[in-house]
Order: C-alpha cells, then sequence, then structure tokens
C-alpha cells in the first residue's frame, strides 16, 4: 500500500529512490563501466568506445518478469527506430536461462543482451541508484554521463528523442529526479501525519511541479489534494484488512465513515465496496476449500458465488484461475471454476486475452479439449504483445498435443 499511490499516479513501476548525499550518484556523473559474465545476443558494447559517438541505453530485466517482458518489444522498437543509439539489456540469472529465453524471442528481442557479471553492474547502477524494481532503464549520453533513468516503458523514447535532437535538459532532468524523491517523502510524511513536513514538502513541489512540468501523470500537483489522496490510500487499505480478519461491525462502519470522507469526488466508493464485499465472499470460500476455513460452508458459498451480480470481470478472472491452479485447493470444484470463468469471459466481451486463456483452461480440465483449443486460439489473437502470445502458443501447444492422443 505504501507505494502504490505514487506509483499509480506516477506510471512507475516498483521504483524506490534512495535520499542523495554528497557519496552518492546523481544525473550527469559518468556512467560506470559495463562488467558483464557473456554477452549473449550483439556485439560487446565498451561504453567508453561510444563516448562522442552513440547514446547508449543501459536496461535492467529477468526472464521471469511479466512487466520486463512486456517492455521488450518496444525496447526493439526504439533500437530499430534510433540509430545512434546502443541498448544493453542485462540480466543477472544463469546464461543458460538468459540464453534459451532470447533464443525464443528471436527478432522480438533486437537488441544486445548481456548477463551481468557477479551482479556487479546491477549494484553500479541499481544498487547506486537505489532502485529495487525491474525492468529500469539507464540512459547514457554521448559524453558519457547517465543522464536519465525510470521505467523503459516510460520517458525513455521522449528522453532518446531529445537527445537526437539536441534538446535535452539534464538541469530540468536532475530537478525532476529531485522531485521524485521529495513526492517519496511527502507520502512518508502523510503516513507519519507529520504535518510540518507535509507543508514544507508540500510548497516545494508545488514549486517543482510549475517550473518543470507535471510531476504526476494526469493532475498538476495540488499538496492538499495529494495528501487527501494518500490518507484515502491508507484508510482504504485498513478496511480492505479489516475485510479479511472480519473485523467488528463497528470498526467496518468507522471505516467506511472515513473512507466517505475522503473519497475522491470522481471515485465511485458504492462500487468500491460491492467489489470489496464480492471479494470477501470469494476469500472465504477459497479460506475453505484450502483446509484454512470452515469446510462445512462450502455448499452454501459456492451458491453465493453464482448468485453474485455486478462482479469486476477481472476478478471473476483471478477466482476462476485460483480455482483451476491453485495446488492448495483440496476440493477442486471445476463447475464453478468454469462458472466464474465464463462470467468473466461474458462481462468482458470476449476480449481479453487472459480471460479468454482461462475460460479455455476450464475447457481443457473439464475435458472439452477441442473447444479449449477454439478459445486458447482466440487468446493468441487478441493478445497485446508477443511475449504473451507466445506464452499463450505454448499453452496451445500442449492442449493440440492431448487432442492428438
Amino acid at each position: 500500500m505504501k507505494r502504490f499511490l505514487l506509483a499509480a499516479l506516477l506510471g512507475a513501476v516498483s521504483m524506490v529512490f534512495s535520499p542523495l548525499s554528497a557519496a552518492e550518484p546523481k544525473l550527469g556523473d559518468p556512467a560506470p563501466a559495463l562488467q558483464i559474465a557473456e554477452w549473449v545476443k550483439g556485439k560487446p558494447v565498451n561504453l567508453a568506445d561510444l563516448k562522442g559517438k552513440k547514446v547508449a541505453v543501459v536496461e535492467f530485466w529477468a526472464t521471469w518478469c511479466p512487466p520486463c517482458r512486456a517492455s521488450i518489444p518496444h525496447l526493439t522498437q526504439l533500437q530499430k527506430k534510433f540509430k545512434d543509439v546502443v541498448i544493453v539489456g542485462i540480466s543477472d540469472e544463469d546464461v543458460a536461462t538468459v540464453k534459451k529465453f532470447v533464443a525464443k524471442m528471436g527478432d522480438q528481442m533486437d537488441y544486445v543482451v548481456a548477463v551481468d557479471k557477479d551482479e556487479k553492474t546491477g549494484q553500479a547502477y541499481m544498487g547506486a541508484f537505489g532502485v529495487d524494481g525491474i525492468p529500469h532503464a539507464f540512459v547514457v549520453d554521448k559524453e558519457g554521463r547517465i543522464v536519465w533513468h525510470g521505467h523503459p516503458m516510460g520517458d525513455l523514447e521522449k528522453v532518446l528523442e531529445e537527445l537526437q535532437a539536441g534538446k535535452f535538459d539534464l538541469e530540468k532532468a536532475r530537478k525532476r529526479a529531485e522531485a521524485q524523491e521529495k513526492l517519496e517523502a511527502f507520502q512518508e510524511a502523510v503516513i507519519q501525519d507529520d504535518q510540518a513536513r507535509i507543508e514544507a514538502l508540500g510548497r516545494e513541489l508545488e514549486a517543482l511541479d510549475a517550473e518543470v512540468g507535471p510531476l504526476l501523470r494526469d493532475r498538476k500537483f495540488n499538496a492538499a489534494e495529494i495528501r487527501d489522496l494518500i490518507r484515502f490510500q491508507m484508510t482504504l487499505a485498513e478496511y480492505q484488512q479489516a475485510l479479511a480478519t472480519e473485523a467488528p461491525a463497528e470498526t467496518l462502519a468507522g471505516l467506511e465513515k472515513r473512507l466517505e470522507e475522503l473519497a475522491p469526488k470522481d471515485f465511485d466508493l458504492a462500487g468500491m465496496k460491492r467489489r470489496l464485499g464480492h471479494a470477501q465472499v470469494f476469500r472465504q470460500y477459497f479460506r475453505a476449500v484450502v483446509g484454512r476455513g470452515d469446510t462445512k460452508q462450502v455448499e452454501n458459498l459456492t451458491s453465493q458465488l453464482k448468485e453474485l451480480s455486478g462482479v469486476h470481470p477481472d476478478d471473476l478472472n483471478e477466482w476462476a484461475w485460483a480455482l483451476l491452479t491453485d495446488p492448495r485447493v483440496r476440493q477442486r470444484d471445476l463447475a464453478l471454476a468454469t462458472h466464474l470463468a465464463k462470467a468473466a469471459l461474458d462481462a468482458s466481451g470476449a476480449t481479453n486475452a487472459s480471460i479468454l486463456d482461462t475460460y479455455a483452461r476450464a475447457l481443457f480440465d473439464t475435458g472439452k479439449v477441442s473447444e479449449a483449443i477454439e478459445y486458447q486460439k482466440k487468446a493468441i489473437a487478441v493478445a497485446e504483445d508477443e511475449p504473451t502470445r507466445q506464452a499463450l502458443r505454448e499453452t496451445l501447444s500442449q492442449y493440440e498435443a492431448k487432442a492428438r492422443k
């Protein structure tokens, strides 16, 4: 919860910055050399050799990371678009794992790929800048300086365009990095209810927002508004925890009152409460079927789940997938899982690859192999990126192998 709000507002993924000191790196500092165990794809890259000639993008990723896989086609597009840029994707996994993945990706991963040497490059970049989430990219300009870092699906393309046109403003980038840190500190101050710090940081952030452009994706930074949004998120998390632990009715009522007071004007509080109520029914059912709840209530809760209306399709899909695949489930009700998967399919208009994939799995597990193949093909057709399509094709091949037996 702590980082959820700013991640949503900033469009960041698992990004954490440490406060800077004189000894810590900052934008504009020389880029550390790349220490590589093995170059998996493309020619070795020496940043010193690129100085005065090309810009480099040093991106950290892993084969197991879904957001990393989603960003791979984007990085390939950027490599094709910017001829004076060298993109290097670095993983700290074992060489065999990375080689196998890169071979499977083929032309979809069309840039230099390497394996870190004892995590030394990761420490020199990610560790030094206090970043603990991937994918994460660093841009090294033609002078050999780190001038930007962030999620590769964020402002990377814009930064490369500005560098290419000679319009990149390093001082502005430094101030935006400073603002990122102050946003984190502002959130901490709200959590700790430090009024003096909230006011001081709020004034600084409003000034930075006016000077360097919007700090948040969809709005100007207004300290009072963002303070209330953070408090709302904190209360919402507390309310969810109270529901999960079946807190007394008076506790829930008090939290609901606070939510009503703090909720943004455009927030569907009634819809949120309804969605959390639906989730509570499934939570009780799931606890029962994994042996952590009242098993005598399974039949009653099954009926409740089937009778729920207006459930969000993403929730239905998540529930169905859990019932189909979670190894902890002792009583696997395929009929209920199929019902939930079909409800998600109908509610989504059969345009969501993940939901189609879940429904295909439900059909396959109930012995309807030919129908499973049909819907798996539909999932592949609507998937938005090549890594997802590849994963769906692998599942399809399993279904087709079953059909041939």
